[in-house]
C-alpha cells in the first residue's frame, strides 16, 4: 500500500498526515439490545430469509470497508429466526474472540452493536446458520489537514474490484462535536477523467461527523440514500465508480445548528483507484 496517489488540499494546509498500520484487531466488547441503543454509523442487516441456504445473502452488505472508531450495527430483520454475529470461520477455534452477539431474537428486532478500533479484517458469520461468512476490512488511513480530518475504509487507494463499497468518515477539527446541533456538510464529487461533476447533495448531522459511504456499480445511475437510522448514521452515493480514475472530492461545512458558518471551512482532495 502506498501514499503517492493521495493529494489533501484545504485553504490553509498546515500538514498532511496518512496513517496507514497492519495491527491486528483485539478482541471488545459489543452490545445487544432494541434497536438502537446506541448511536451506530453503519448499518448491516440480517435479511429476510437468511435462515434458508438458497438465500442469496446472510448478512447485507456482506463485504465492507470502514475506517476504524466505525460503530457497526448488525439487525436481525429475518422474522421469527435466531441469529448470531460472531467472529472468525465456523468452527474454528479462535470463533468468537473478536466479537460475539449471542443468540440475537428477532421479536422485537434486536441490534447488536461493536466498535472497531483497529485496523485488519475480521470474517464473521451466524453460529446457527454457518453456510454464510461475511466480512469487515477495517483501515486507520486517515487524510489530515487543518480544517477536517477524513477516515477512508478502503486504505491510500481504492480498489473497487475487490472492494466494491468503501466508508468515509469525515470530521471537521473546527466544529465541536456535541452530537446535538446540527451540522450541513456539501459533498461533490466529480469524475477526473471526463471532467464531470458525478453528484453534489447536502447532508446534516445531528453534531457528529458525517459517515458516508461510496458504493460502485449498479448502472450508470448515481443517487443517494440514507441516513442507515432514522436520524444517524451513514449515508450511501452510489454511482459506477470505476478502476484506473481519479475522484476529485471535496467537502465543506455550509451551516452550523441552521446558521450559515462564517469562515469556509472546506477541504479538496483526489480518490484515486486501483487500476
Amino acid at each position: 500500500m502506498t501514499t503517492k496517489h493521495i493529494l489533501l488540499i484545504l485553504p490553509i494546509v498546515l500538514a498532511l498526515t496518512i496513517h496507514i498500520s497492519n495491527t491486528e484487531i483485539f478482541a471488545q466488547t459489543g452490545s445487544m439490545g432494541n434497536v438502537p441503543e446506541v448511536n451506530p454509523d453503519y448499518a448491516v442487516n440480517i435479511v429476510p430469509g437468511a435462515s434458508l441456504k438458497e438465500t442469496p445473502f446472510h448478512y447485507y452488505p456482506p463485504k465492507i470497508a470502514i475506517p476504524t472508531d466505525t460503530v457497526v450495527s448488525w439487525l436481525n430483520l429475518d422474522v421469527g429466526q435466531p441469529h448470531t454475529v460472531t467472529s472468525g470461520l465456523p468452527g474454528a477455534a479462535d470463533k468468537g474472540s473478536v466479537f460475539n452477539s449471542g443468540v440475537m431474537p428477532a421479536f422485537p428486532v434486536r441490534s447488536f452493536e461493536f466498535t472497531f478500533s483497529q485496523p485488519g479484517e475480521v470474517l464473521y458469520h451466524c453460529i446457527i446458520h454457518p453456510w454464510r461468512v461475511a466480512s469487515v476490512s477495517v483501515s486507520d488511513a486517515s487524510f489530515s489537514g487543518a480544517s477536517f480530518e477524513i477516515g477512508l475504509g478502503s486504505g491510500a487507494t481504492w480498489n473497487i474490484s475487490s472492494t466494491p463499497r468503501v466508508l468515509m468518515d469525515i470530521s471537521p477539527k473546527t466544529v465541536p462535536l456535541d452530537k446535538v446541533t446540527p451540522i450541513t456538510y456539501n459533498v461533490t464529487i466529480n469524475d477526473g477523467g471526463n471532467n464531470q461533476t458525478l453528484f453534489s447533495e447536502l447532508f446534516t448531522t445531528g453534531g457528529e461527523s458525517l459517515p458516508l459511504e461510496l458504493v460502485s456499480g449498479m448502472g450508470n445511475e448515481t443517487s443517494s440514500y440514507g441516513p442507515d437510522f432514522s436520524t444517524t448514521g451513514a449515508y450511501h452515493v452510489q454511482s459506477d465508480f470505476k478502476q484506473g480514475t481519479s475522484y476529485p472530492i471535496s467537502v465543506e461545512i455550509v451551516s452550523v445548528d441552521g446558521k450559515p458558518v462564517e469562515f469556509p471551512i472546506r477541504a479538496s482532495f483526489s480518490l484515486k483507484t486501483s487500476s
